[in-house]
């Protein structure tokens, strides 16, 4: 799906700290489309995308979760494209939220990055 058109959050409807991600976007005016990563991860193209704009897949990582430890994937050696596969087959092992506006990406709840999108800063 091609995010050109406003602003797009990628998340779990269940994570706290997504629903205060879309709390605060919202505060700061910004209507942004959600997608439920657990429901229907994002595309091999789509996490691609994001990790070529984070210099490397690792900010896409979710090394605190659940799901990272009941995998034990802590002593794994994988490489990017493992991971991404990874990513894309199981979206709780996905940073959250992930934030798309303005063709820029950004993972994990950060007031200070949202504020500077929404011209805030």
């Amino acid at each position: 799906m091609e995010e050109t058109q406003g602003w797009s959050l990628y998340g779990y409807r269940k994570c706290s700290t997504c629903r205060q991600a879309q709390q605060f976007l919202r505060s700061l005016g910004m209507e942004t489309q959600f997608h439920d990563v657990v429901q229907q991860p994002p595309s091999l193209a789509q996490l691609r995308a994001w990790a070529q704009q984070l210099g490397g897949v690792e900010p896409l990582i979710n090394r605190k979760g659940t799901r990272f430890r009941e995998l034990g994937l802590k002593d794994q050696a994988l490489s990017d494209e493992q991971w991404l596969t990874l990513l894309s087959q199981d979206g709780k092992l996905l940073k959250r939220p992930v934030l798309v506006a303005g063709g820029r990406v950004v993972a994990g709840f950060d007031r200070l990055a949202y504020e500077a999108l929404a011209g805030r800063s």
